[in-house]
């Protein structure tokens, strides 16, 4: 669904039959902002994206499967930061899957034993920018 660069791919996802879609409750459909992470796979595990919905043009809607995990941030944290922490964090979870290597699976707890700086909002937004500001710059290094 997402690379390794954190964009969201639509294109990949499967579709689920119009009838289904009433069945899931209103909170599980993605919104904008969404941080989701892979719990599942092979070479994909532990991949951070954030959704948006200029990612789905159509205005479909979205269900994760059970092989991502959703965080939604509340006013009060920015979801930049988190998905840049997650980001930080992206090659350590890839390396704690366990299970056979075509079905590799990150525990839930993972992200509970994950150190979590919290800064006050406003210091969220002025790492965020930062980070924003200094990236063009190490692409262009790299």
């Amino acid at each position: 669904m997402y690379t390794k660069a954190g964009y969201i791919d639509l294109s990949l996802s499967l579709c689920l039959d119009e009838t289904i879609l009433s069945k899931y409750p209103v909170d599980e459909f993605m919104v904008d902002g969404d941080i989701v992470i892979n719990f599942t796979g092979n070479g994909t595990l532990g991949r951070v994206g954030v959704y948006h919905d200029y990612d789905n043009p159509n205005n479909c809607p979205i269900v994760p499967d059970s092989h991502v995990t959703v965080i939604r941030c509340n006013r009060n944290v920015s979801g930049s930061f988190v998905f840049y922490v997650l980001k930080h964090y992206q090659p350590y979870m890839e390396k704690l899957g366990s299970g056979s290597t075509n079905q590799t699976e990150l525990s839930a707890g993972i992200l509970k034993t994950l150190l979590f700086p919290l800064p006050p909002l406003e210091e969220q937004k002025r790492i965020v920018a930062k980070i924003e500001e200094l990236l063009p710059l190490c692409e262009r290094l790299k």
